[in-house]
């Protein structure tokens, strides 16, 4: 058997180490919203967005804590600057709670929804700027990689809206196995002229079957916040005038989004 066709769109299979072309499945369309998709209960939508202005709280006040342990650190190394040891272990302590710092000031960052302005996002810096804030947060059992070129991959939108396209995408794949997967987080350009990709990947031994269909019929999906999430990232793609493509095999897993470049826009 070849493979399986879903939806008129034959896509080959990326898969590294011989996997057969029976083994993959490939879904590919438009990225359009469905307007008749369920939505979060009213109560878990309010529930939400005041765990979210928590979350922004306590990490206001963390960032503030942080900040005054790293100046005593600063003076109490200074006051002993005699004692190696003693600045060995201020350095020590400086370099963790300043990674820490790092991670609440990002979040407090990105406590603003999108605004829908147009503007020139370079997709190489968003994706390098997101793994730095994913290695921290994903936790130790998803192993990310990051992969982008040298150059620039502009597209014309909304930073705030591209980032929620992506997080939705890596979390929905590090989801699929908490328990230990490869992640791949990637931007490149085409593989159409003018186009650029922003792709996700996980492999893991035991992904669930049906997840390249659940990416692009959200609705299907019986986690009300994964299909918010999945939603969300569909409209984000339609508004730049993307595409979503998905495709799987046994053990893997990879979603595409394909923008236009801003020179061909």
């Amino acid at each position: 058997m070849g493979q399986r066709l879903r939806t008129g769109v034959l896509l080959p299979p990326p898969l590294q180490g011989g996997a057969a072309a029976s083994d993959t499945g490939a879904v590919k369309r438009q990225a359009a919203p469905d307007s008749c998709a369920a939505q979060l209960p009213v109560e878990e939508a309010a529930r939400l967005a005041l765990l979210w202005r928590l979350a922004a709280g306590a990490a206001h006040s963390l960032n503030n804590a942080l900040t005054a342990i790293l100046g005593e650190a600063s003076f109490l190394s200074d006051d002993h600057k005699d004692d190696p040891r003693v600045v060995e272990g201020c350095d020590a302590i400086a370099a963790e709670v300043d990674r820490c710092a790092r991670l609440t000031r990002a979040l407090l960052a990105r406590r603003h929804p999108a605004q829908g302005r147009s503007a020139e996002v370079d997709l190489v810096r968003l994706v390098g700027d997101l793994g730095r804030l994913l290695h921290e947060t994903l936790g130790r059992r998803i192993e990310l990689e990051v992969a982008s070129p040298d150059d620039l991959l502009v597209v014309a939108g909304d930073a705030a809206a591209l980032e929620l396209l992506c997080l939705a995408l890596v979390h929905f794949a590090a989801d699929l196995q908490p328990g230990g997967a490869r992640l791949r987080l990637g931007v490149d350009p085409g593989p159409g002229a003018g186009e650029i990709s922003l792709s996700v990947s996980v492999s893991a031994a035991d992904l669930p079957p049906g997840a390249a269909r659940r990416v692009l019929e959200p609705g299907a999906s019986g986690s009300p916040l994964e299909r918010v999430a999945l939603e969300a990232a569909q409209r984000a793609a339609a508004a730049h005038g993307a595409r979503i493509e998905s495709r799987e095999a046994p053990g893997w897993l990879e979603v595409c989004v394909r923008f236009p470049a801003l020179d061909a826009a």
